[in-house]
């Protein structure tokens, strides 16, 4: 009698799958035995690690630092800047419309209120 070869993938099948199931069996000694062991005890000897709480002091510091170095990294020679349109005068001229940049005030002023 002739054996079917669904029959045999039906085996080989079974045989593999009996197979994993053996080698995942026991982890073995180490952490895997270790983790095993606190899972099946139900407690967990691994906690994470806490999370950092940054300092405000420290927070607040870098920022004053920040603003310092962006302040002096800017130029100190005045700039200007168009702010729109330009007006037109009684003789028709366009005179254009500008403004200094302020770039180097608001940081300066924002030191103040947050650092000193």
């Amino acid at each position: 009698m002739p054996i079917s070869t669904r029959w045999v993938v039906t085996g080989l099948l079974a045989l593999g799958s009996a197979t994993a199931a053996l080698a995942q069996q026991s982890p073995g000694p180490g952490a895997a035995g270790a983790i095993s062991e606190a899972v099946q005890e139900g407690t967990n000897p691994y906690r994470p690690p806490s999370a950092h709480t940054p300092d405000p002091d420290e927070a607040r510091r870098a920022k004053c630092e920040a603003l310092e170095e962006q302040y002096n990294t800017l130029s100190k020679q005045r700039t200007y800047q168009s702010s729109g349109p330009g007006t037109q005068t009684a003789q028709g001229r366009t005179i254009p419309k500008i403004e200094r940049d302020k770039t180097r005030k608001q940081l300066q002023q924002a030191y103040r209120d947050n650092c000193t």
